[in-house]
């Protein structure tokens, strides 16, 4: 069976220079996936090969079972895109600008009016020539056009981008439903903590190639914890600490902070004999297991 995406050994030159340089990826049905890298890594690139907007150097792109540069009708009338530079005609309202777009699309908007109301744009929002819009209020504009039409995959570029931290909360909350409906999500993103929240599985780009892919659990599951200690009374001098695998260990007041690689059992044998009041372990966040990874890349 096929998968939503399916991205093989993919390449994009512009004269000498190679954007993308065989970038292999896929999305499978009902997943959401990460697409994780800095500026000109190849990420928006990428995603315009899979929407027919470049034509690729090389390689293959398949969406939703059907061959890019061969069926791109059929692709695009099951897709919602989000793209990283949305644009609106400025004499346009809001209510205008989703119409347009909606009736350049085969299926019906049919959940229009949902996702305005979940979104807070109400009537008079809409009504609105969007050359007054806030940054945020045409990035609404941008998620409900993508998603009015139900599609089954949606491919979006820094989606987020202008949104306040609730109307950031509800579109967390849109993938999520989306997801739960067997929908599959393509996200491309700055912001790390949101895709450690939404996705399932994450892709690092750098400079052009795919230099991790995992579940995003594990990306920073396996990897360094961040440990907090709580000892009743005073804490031993450091120095006099036996922890295994702890480094970076510090004092401040009652408390041990340091990190942690490695099994815990040896550690928290070692623990056992201090008067605990609390222990914490936490695993390194998304970001930080992101930037350990450019880090092992760097020649």
């Amino acid at each position: 069976m096929s998968h939503a995406v399916e991205v093989e050994d993919l390449v994009k030159r512009y004269g000498r220079v190679e954007a993308v340089r065989g970038v292999t990826l896929e999305v499978r049905h009902g997943e959401t996936v990460g697409y994780l890298g800095p500026n000109a890594a190849g990420k928006t690139t990428t995603i315009r090969c899979m929407l027919g907007l470049l034509r690729p150097t090389g390689g293959s792109i398949r969406v939703l079972g059907r061959d890019v540069r061969r069926d791109l009708p059929g692709v695009l009338a099951r897709v919602g895109h989000i793209p990283g530079e949305f644009g609106l005609w400025p004499q346009l309202t809001g209510r205008g600008c989703l119409e347009y777009l909606g009736r350049l699309h085969p299926r019906p908007p049919r959940r229009r009016a949902e996702l305005c109301d979940s979104f807070e744009l109400s009537a008079a929002d809409l009504d609105r020539q969007v050359r007054f819009y806030s940054r945020g209020m045409r990035q609404k504009i941008a998620i409900i056009q993508a998603f009015q039409h139900a599609p089954e995959l949606v491919i979006m570029d820094e989606p987020t981008e202008g949104l306040d931290p609730l109307m950031k909360e509800r579109f967390l909350d849109l993938l999520r439903e989306h997801r739960a409906a067997g929908g599959s999500t393509l996200m491309s993103s700055h912001i790390l903590s949101e895709v450690e929240q939404a996705a399932d599985r994450v892709a690092v780009l750098r400079a052009g190639r795919v230099v991790k892919e995992v579940a995003a659990r594990d990306l920073a599951g396996d990897r360094r914890r961040h440990c907090t200690v709580t000892i009743a009374g005073p804490p031993p001098d450091p120095a006099e600490l036996r922890l295994p695998d702890a480094v970076d260990v510090r004092v401040e007041g009652n408390t041990l902070r340091f990190d942690h690689t490695g099994v815990m059992g040896p550690l928290l044998r070692a623990l056992a004999g201090l008067p605990v009041v609390e222990f914490l372990s936490e695993p390194e966040s998304l970001m930080e297991a992101f930037f350990d990874i450019y880090e092992e890349d760097t020649p």
